[in-house]
């Protein structure tokens, strides 16, 4: 068995979510401390290997470490031992093929043609933790210049590399609108306020006005919360959204139509609407320059057009030089499913490009 593939088998037992990943943090932690490397710990669940190869530059390679609250029904002999929680994102994958390289860099130091920065980040899933490591400073602190990341990638060729200049993935805006009206008897419903009316209302008015918009995005109610009984006119009703885009102005645009409908509605209706938009995850807006020189060296295909998913690497885009890739796993499985699995051998493949990555000028 490769050592990769029996990383990612211990790590794919002990999934944690987001910001609670101590036990996968102790694991990662173990393994480095063997490495002549120096360690930082940017948050409490986060932590950071610093290899200095006396270069002039430094770049960083990141790996997410959560995983997800999903009960797992693979049926592998490495299944989950946390009940209700799942590696069925990948990120067991991506952490054990940033250990591996940092394995295999710690013997090859003379190597590498920029010293490499290993970041292990929390709470990818949410919260969007790389805004975390962001505000510890250990980026500017390490004067890193350039950041790398994959993502596991089901219905992509298997053993594939692939990526795309300029906007990848969404950014993703949580929505939340809570409709405050009156409550009275439904045999008196013209007293009151329907809060459950006006949301419905609300969002069929919000799907048109959206409808509009030439550019490509997302908005797509998840759930609507409201009533006590049958008979009753609810006065409370709760919505919740999420909106995805590739750039400021159509989130702008967006933001704006849904303000304007909260206003219109509350004139209206004289219902009070409480709206808030939560922008934690950036678009993915891969650097032309990073893919344009690892085009041939990685064998990189370029996507046809951008995805709606979003990733919180692209916190890191608005800063920094930065190249997102896609490892193709086949098409077996879906991301966030219980029966989320890979064929390991793909694993392999991510540590060579991170190679390739460090010891090219």
């Amino acid at each position: 068995m490769k050592r990769v593939e029996k990383i990612r088998m211990d790590l794919h037992q002990i999934p944690e979510e987001g910001r609670c990943e101590y036990k996968t943090k102790a694991y990662l932690k173990e393994n480095l401390q063997a490495l002549s490397c120096t360690l930082y710990e940017p948050t409490e669940t986060s932590i950071v290997a610093y290899f200095n190869a006396n270069q002039s530059k430094t770049i960083c390679f990141r790996a997410d470490m959560d995983g997800l609250k999903i009960t797992e029904n693979t049926n592998l002999s490495f299944s989950s031992k946390h009940l209700g929680y799942m590696h069925a994102c990948g990120h067991d994958g991506h952490m054990a093929m940033l250990l591996d390289f940092a394995m295999w860099a710690d013997t090859h130091k003379q190597d590498l043609t920029q010293n490499i920065v290993c970041l292990f980040q929390a709470s990818e899933e949410e919260h969007a933790g790389a805004v975390d490591i962001l505000k510890s400073g250990i980026l500017e602190q390490l004067q890193v210049e350039e950041l790398y990341a994959f993502h596991i990638w089901p219905m992509l060729k298997k053993n594939q590399l692939f990526t795309l200049q300029g906007p990848m993935l969404a950014s993703s805006s949580e929505v939340n609108i809570q409709f405050h009206g009156a409550s009275v008897h439904a045999a008196n419903r013209e007293q009151g306020i329907d809060a459950l009316k006006i949301a419905s209302q609300f969002i069929l008015d919000a799907y048109q006005e959206f409808d509009k918009i030439q550019s490509r995005h997302l908005l797509s109610f998840g759930t609507l919360h409201s009533g006590l009984a049958r008979n009753i006119v609810s006065d409370t009703a709760k919505t919740e959204a999420t909106m995805r885009n590739f750039d400021d102005a159509t989130f702008h645009r967006m933001k704006d139509i849904l303000f304007n409908l909260k206003e219109k509605y509350e004139q209206k209706t004289h219902i009070r609407i409480e709206l808030e938009i939560q922008d934690l995850y950036k678009s993915v807006i891969n650097d032309s320059s990073l893919i344009e020189k690892f085009l041939e060296p990685l064998q990189l295909h370029l996507l046809s057009e951008p995805y709606l998913q979003a990733e919180d690497f692209g916190c890191y885009t608005r800063k920094y030089k930065c190249m997102f890739m896609l490892l193709g796993s086949g098409d077996e499985h879906y991301l966030h499913t219980d029966t989320f699995d890979f064929d390991m051998n793909i694993l392999a493949t991510g540590v060579e490009a991170y190679k390739t990555i460090a010891t090219t000028k």
